[in-house]
């Protein structure tokens, strides 16, 4: 993993980092921020001229669970395809999106910062553009690195092994990057191989 960036001119981005970590450790919730920071270093990993908007992107692309509506979460396990339905990944997406864009609109970031902070939330589980890619990539790719545990052990009970079968295959097969694709593959086949062993 490369080294943490050098992130002490990042102004927007340390207070961006300090309100998702604030908002997590208010809810006890100590695997998503985990998560989110290792996005970050994979971001830096992929690209490693990736500009603040970008960083404040993957610390914050999940922030929604942080304020969790549970109404919301106890429908989408109900869905057949559970982690990777479409409305609830439209409303994970948006509504992160827009609680970090509030965040940063109360710190007078500037507008080509929060808007294109928006943007990449937003579109952070579906891509479209190459900044976007390359956010989806690198929460695959932490996913896989620090999700995996939770999948088998808890989410596999609250849904079912094919839903989380499922997610896994999705989470893999989005990635856009080659690259990215290879770095994960081992992690992918591991999680395969963990989730498989709780049927034998």
């Amino acid at each position: 993993m490369t080294r943490p960036p050098e992130t002490g001119h990042l102004i927007y981005f340390n207070q961006a980092k300090e309100f998702v970590l604030n908002s997590f450790a208010a809810v006890a919730n100590q695997l998503v921020p985990l998560h989110l920071t290792r996005t970050v270093d994979w971001l830096l990993k992929l690209e490693q001229q990736a500009d603040e908007a970008l960083l404040i992107a993957g610390v914050a692309h999940d922030i929604e669970r942080a304020f969790r509506e549970d109404a919301i979460y106890e429908k989408m396990f109900l869905s057949e395809n559970a982690f990777r339905d479409k409305a609830f990944l439209d409303y994970h997406q948006q509504r992160s999106a827009r609680i970090i864009t509030d965040f940063l609109n109360t710190l007078d970031c500037p507008a080509e910062i929060s808007e294109k902070v928006f943007h990449l939330v937003a579109h952070h589980e579906t891509g479209g553009d190459p900044e976007s890619n390359l956010l989806k990539d690198a929460d695959s790719l932490s996913f896989f690195q620090t999700n995996v545990d939770l999948f088998v052990t808890v989410k596999v009970k609250e849904s079912s092994p094919e839903k989380v079968k499922s997610k896994f295959e999705w989470m893999f097969e989005r990635i856009s990057d080659l690259k990215a694709k290879e770095l994960c593959r081992p992690l992918y086949e591991s999680a395969m191989i963990r989730l498989a062993q709780l049927e034998n």
